[in-house]
């Protein structure tokens, strides 16, 4: 087998990084776009948040709210935000997965992914990984 010369190797990283870049263009876009709302259950409030999980937009659905103590509308703020949330950030890692299609590396790594810190771990340890090769096609010890 014959070894890869040097600048075989970095035209191959130089691609590679331009792939990782295109994707990375594309999920940042995609973040900058989303938008997700939730209802709570009982359809008396409705939150809206944006691709990174912020409160955008609060609506409150006909009178029902006012019959509840301000203990309780807090809570069912607090609830239907953080619903909101995981919705959006499951929305996230589901997007991630299809734009990672053609790295497959990061695109294994999205899909298993169950949350941002774990996406966020499995792609450094992949370019950590990656990293690792040395010119001529071993790896370092």
């Amino acid at each position: 087998m014959e070894a890869i010369g040097d600048e075989e190797l970095l035209a191959e990283m130089r691609s590679a990084l331009e792939q990782v870049q295109a994707t990375s263009d594309r999920l940042r876009q995609q973040v900058r776009e989303a938008k997700t709302t939730v209802r709570d259950k009982d359809r008396r409030l409705s939150a809206t948040v944006g691709g990174e999980g912020e409160l955008t937009q609060l609506t409150f659905h006909g009178d029902a709210y006012r019959q509840l103590a301000p203990a309780e509308l807090a809570e069912l703020i607090v609830k239907t935000v953080a619903k909101a949330r995981e919705a959006a950030q499951r929305k996230l890692l589901a997007g991630t997965a299809m734009l990672t299609d053609d790295l497959p590396q990061l695109h294994d790594t999205a899909r298993r992914a169950t949350s941002v810190d774990e996406l966020i771990e499995g792609i450094v340890s992949a370019v950590g990984a990656a990293g690792d090769v040395r010119p001529g096609g071993g790896r370092r010890a």
